[in-house]
């Protein structure tokens, strides 16, 4: 296990237990031998330019930059600023790593190329996407396991089948930009979901779901992944779809994941990999 790791961690645009998953970073790179720093959005964007590539090994998202979010008002999507979207896409093509939790992948809705580099985006509102006008997405809370898709990937080393009570996705996924990690086994049903459009506009749920949404597992939602990798650039990307709140922030599984994850994408394999195998 290397030590002496840097870790950025990056919150802002969503409400998080900050307290408990700071704890957990902070836990979580003690027992690697890393240090760490925090940085919020929106000034947390800076860092992400090919100016400071290097100076992180990897970058841990759990924000939502590009969407003004709250309750009682629709969701607006906003557009990155003149040279946000470049400077990132530079840094990508720096090869850096980069480990996507929870509602990061919420994250710039309006850019569309940002869902295709990390594989997947959470739709607050109606969105267009590789051409198909979708509906917002959809949300619910549960209790239900996490499961190893690919027990011999380092993300999923000292991982067994755990339960967790945390919050699942009924939203797109781009299957053939990714490669599944973890999986789950609760119950996907459309109906089951809350439709989060209707939710955050309205301030509470005034009863519309995702019941007569196709779920393909794809871009139309109703997938059971919990976790993937993918490649953006020629920088090692891993995607972790649980992250909610404290329960799942003390969960000794979860730890163990996040931590693999982020030591994954710093590592010198990953990125010979990710530089081998581009996409474009």
């Amino acid at each position: 296990m290397a030590a002496g790791k840097r870790i950025l961690v990056m919150t802002g645009g969503h409400r998080v237990a900050i307290d408990d998953f700071l704890g957990a970073i902070a836990t979580i790179c003690t027992d690697r031998g890393w240090v760490w720093a925090h940085a919020t959005q929106p000034s947390a964007q800076s860092w992400l330019d090919p100016a400071y590539a290097g100076s992180w090994d990897a970058i841990l998202m759990h924000d939502i930059p590009g969407l003004a979010l709250a309750r009682g008002t629709e969701p607006l999507p906003i557009a990155p600023a003149a040279g946000v979207a470049e400077a990132l896409v530079g840094l990508l093509d720096a090869g850096q790593g980069i480990v996507v939790l929870h509602h990061a992948i919420s994250a710039w809705p309006a850019w569309e190329g940002w869902a295709e580099a990390i594989g997947g985006r959470f739709n607050y509102c109606p969105a267009r996407l590789r051409g198909q006008e979708l509906p917002s997405s959809g949300y619910r809370h549960a209790t239900f396991t996490v499961q190893a898709a690919d027990p011999a990937h380092p993300i999923c080393d000292g991982v067994t089948d755990f339960m967790i009570d945390d919050e699942l996705y009924f939203a797109p996924v781009l299957n053939d930009r990714i490669t599944p990690i973890l999986t789950h086994d609760a119950d996907m049903s459309g109906a089951l979901f809350q439709d989060t459009f209707d939710e955050v506009s309205n301030g509470s749920s005034t009863g519309i779901t995702c019941a007569d949404r196709g779920a393909d597992s794809g871009i139309h939602g109703g997938h059971n992944l919990m976790g993937w990798t993918t490649t953006a650039g020629i920088s090692p990307v891993a995607a972790l779809l649980m992250g909610d709140g404290p329960s799942t922030f003390a969960n000794p599984m979860f730890r163990t994941l996040l931590g693999n994850a982020l030591d994954w994408a710093s590592s010198e394999g990953a990125r010979n990999a990710a530089a081998a195998r581009p996409f474009a």
